[in-house]
Formats: structure tokens, sequence, C-alpha cells
């Protein structure tokens, strides 16, 4: 029972407030129009999908309705597990997370005191497994895309966590892989976080991509150092990233636009 009560306040997180409207203030120097960016990952009981899609639409439609922009929805693709999604909301400020409905409050408003539950329900027992983190905009970190009114067909993911105490050593190795990569082209648009909120100490790197034959001719970040640095600073530099690294993982994930929108 306590299980399946955290996995409704963790859903509840996730399609209340991630469903919700969020200002968009003006663009920091760094391009990215967020400074926090809420995810959390829903993996779904493979019998049980068409049901908990279901009940995502429902839920945006019931959003339309309350004024609540819907979530973005994203299904991990290759590299990740399988009936996997990632609800996302971006936000300038940690007030922007005060004062929003909960879930339930805005289904029972959309569909009534029987029927809104019952949306909540078929979500709740679709699901195998929830969980959520907050990360921070690293915009010094960052090369984002010229703009962000298209939303990309998929972005690659890479999840770097680091020994603790080593952040400060691995976000200097991340600003000279920065310029690098700016300076010698043919990478994807990608922006850089840091984890706020859930596991520490976590690097995320999110490349922007709308066809896998992008990154047919994007350099490999070993490629990109030498051609930048020399042999010899770039072997130090990939010295200094193995010694920081803990744990890394690389996956993809896909757009869900009728998961996005009522």
């Amino acid at each position: 029972m306590r299980n399946r009560n955290l996995t409704a306040l963790a859903l509840a997180s996730c399609l209340a407030t991630a469903s919700a409207a969020v200002a968009q203030t003006a663009a920091p120097a760094s391009g990215v129009p967020w400074t926090l960016i809420s995810g959390t990952t829903i993996t779904v009981k493979p019998s049980a999908v068409a049901a908990f899609e279901e009940s995502v639409k429902k839920t945006n439609a019931a959003n339309v309705k309350a004024g609540v922009a819907p979530s973005r929805f994203w299904s991990v693709g290759r590299g990740g597990p399988g009936f996997t999604y990632l609800a996302t909301l971006r936000f300038a400020k940690w007030s922007e997370m005060d004062d929003r409905p909960t879930m339930v409050t805005v289904l029972k408003k959309a569909y009534g005191d029987v029927e809104g539950p019952k949306v909540w329900a078929s979500a709740l027992g679709a699901i195998d497994s929830v969980s959520s983190v907050v990360n921070r905009v690293l915009p010094s970190l960052s090369s984002p895309p010229a703009n962000f009114e298209a939303v990309p067909a998929h972005i690659r993911i890479s999840k770097v966590e680091v020994h603790q105490g080593m952040g400060p050593k691995f976000e200097a190795y991340l600003a000279k892989l920065k310029a690098a990569q700016d300076k010698v082209g043919g990478t994807p648009p990608v922006v850089r976080y840091v984890s706020a909120l859930g596991p520490a100490s976590v690097y995320t790197a999110s490349y922007y991509f709308d066809k896998y034959a992008q990154w047919d001719g994007a350099p490999a970040i070993a490629d990109v150092l030498r051609k930048s640095y020399g042999d010899a600073e770039a072997a130090t530099l990939e010295e200094t990233a193995r010694t920081c690294v803990k744990h890394l993982e690389t996956y993809v994930l896909d757009y869900r636009a009728d998961l996005s929108k009522p």
C-alpha cells in the first residue's frame, strides 16, 4: 500500500505540475528560456500501455479546460528501457511551482466527482514505477538551438554521475568540451544540466536532433578535443573526465506530440 501511495504522489507531481502553464520569461543570455526543468520518468506495465496513454490524453484535455497547458511527453527510445515515458516541465523560478491545482482537482472539475477519479485510477493502475528529478540549466556550458519554437523529434540524453566532490573538476572539463565542439562544429545543439533535486552530482547533456542521419557527420568527442587542443592536452582532458565519472548512460527520447496536447 505504501508503494502505491508513493506512486500516486509522484504521478500527481508529474501530471499536475508538469502540466502546469509556465510563464515564458525573456530568454537569458544563454538562449535557454528556462532555468530549471523537472522530469518525471514513468514505466508502464506492458499490458497497460493503451490505458495509460488514453488517461494521459484525458488528463491533457482536463488541463486545457482548467486553463493549464498540457505537459510535454517523451517515450524512451533506443538505448533505454521499454514502456517508459518522460514528462517534462520547464520553469524559470521555484515559485512558479506554488499554487498549482492538484491533478485530482483538475480531473474532477473537468469530468465530475465520479468520472474524474476513474481517469486517475486508470493512470495509477497502468504504472509499474515512477520517479522524478529537477535539473538546473548550465547556461555557460550549453550550445542551444537558435530557438525553441519547433520541438525536436528526438533528444539524445547523456547522463553522467560524477564522484562526490568532483563537480567543479568535471564542469571545467565540460567548459573545454563545449569550446571545442563550438569551434569544430558538426555537433547537434546541446543544453546541459546538473541535478538540483533527486540523485546528487548528476550531469545531463540533451542533444537536439530530428534525424538520426545528423549523427553520421557528428565528430566523436575524442576527435573534437584533439582537433582543438592537440594530442597531449586532449589526452589530459580525457583522463580528467575518466577520473570524474562514476556512471554514464546514453539513450534517446522520442517526442510524443499525441500525448503532449489534447
